[in-house]
C-alpha cells in the first residue's frame, strides 16, 4: 500500500497463472481486510493471463478502482480483454502513464 492506493508492479514479461492470481488476492485482502481501496497494476510488458486469473481478479478481488499501467499494443489489448469480457464489479480504465492512473483514481478513495 502506498499513500492509500494498492500497488501491483508485476514482472517484466511475465505471463499470470490461476496460481499467481490466487496469491495476489490472497495478499490483497490481507493487506486491506477492512478497507475496499483502489488499486493500481502495472503490467511491465506482461505476455499474457490466464482465463483463471481473470476471472479471479474481476470477481474477488475487493477493491474500489483499477487502474491498468501499461503503454503497450499488447497492454492496451489485456486492459480491454479484462473489462469487456469479464465486467469487473470495480470502475477500470488502462493508461499508458502511472501519472495519469493515479490521478483517475484519487476520484476512486477507500470504501469500507
Amino acid at each position: 500500500m502506498r499513500d492509500g492506493v494498492l500497488w501491483i508492479g508485476w514482472q517484466e514479461r511475465t505471463s499470470v497463472s490461476d496460481d499467481a492470481a490466487a496469491a495476489l488476492v490472497g495478499r490483497a485482502n490481507a493487506l486491506a481486510p477492512d478497507v475496499c481501496p483502489p488499486m493500481l497494476v502495472e503490467l511491465n510488458g506482461m505476455v499474457c493471463l490466464s482465463r483463471g486469473a481473470l476471472i479471479l481478479f474481476a470477481r474477488t478481488l475487493n477493491i474500489a478502482a483499477m487502474a491498468i499501467i501499461g503503454p503497450s499494443a499488447v497492454d492496451r489489448t489485456l486492459a480491454a480483454f479484462f473489462t469487456e469480457v469479464h465486467h469487473p464489479p470495480y470502475p477500470t480504465r488502462h493508461f499508458d502513464h502511472r501519472s495519469e492512473g493515479l490521478a483517475w483514481l484519487t476520484d476512486h478513495p477507500h470504501a469500507g
